[in-house]
């Protein structure tokens, strides 16, 4: 089995209305809803300035990615740190099994109920860094 560095610090699934269908993130400053729409009003702006859409932008000392497929918006952090070529592998990986576990069939008859998302951290915690990690990496 290859091993993955960790190097996602935070995720946020949205779709096209703004709704957080998933994240997780290590620090909850901001309710989901809200950062959802923040997410969806920054795309809309970016997709109006370039067809393709906003890839990323940076915050302090995190870098935020972002890959719209399928009416969804996958959003993700890093370090600003770590080589953005690693980051863009790993958000497509995490967006190919995404579409691989909840298929167009399953999306289009979606009743809003977002526990259908709820186990999707168990398919790309090898994607996302643990608390202990962050913290660390904060001190060192």
């Amino acid at each position: 089995m290859i091993s993955v560095e960790k190097i996602i610090q935070d995720i946020w699934i949205i779709n096209d209305a703004g709704a957080v269908l998933y994240q997780r993130v290590f620090g909850k400053d901001l309710e989901e809803q809200l950062i959802g729409a923040l997410f969806s009003a920054l795309n809309l702006l970016a997709e109006e300035l370039e067809t393709g859409g906003l890839s990323n932008f940076e915050l302090k000392d995190i870098k935020y990615f972002i890959i719209k497929k399928h009416g969804i918006s996958f959003i993700v952090n890093s370090s600003k740190k770590t080589k953005e070529k690693k980051v863009k592998e790993e958000l497509n990986r995490i967006v190919n099994k995404f579409f691989n576990l909840y298929s167009k069939e399953i999306l289009n008859n979606w009743d809003n109920d977002l526990n259908l998302f709820a186990g999707f951290e168990n398919h790309i915690k090898d994607s996302l860094q643990d608390t202990i990690d962050k913290f660390e990496k904060a001190f060192w």
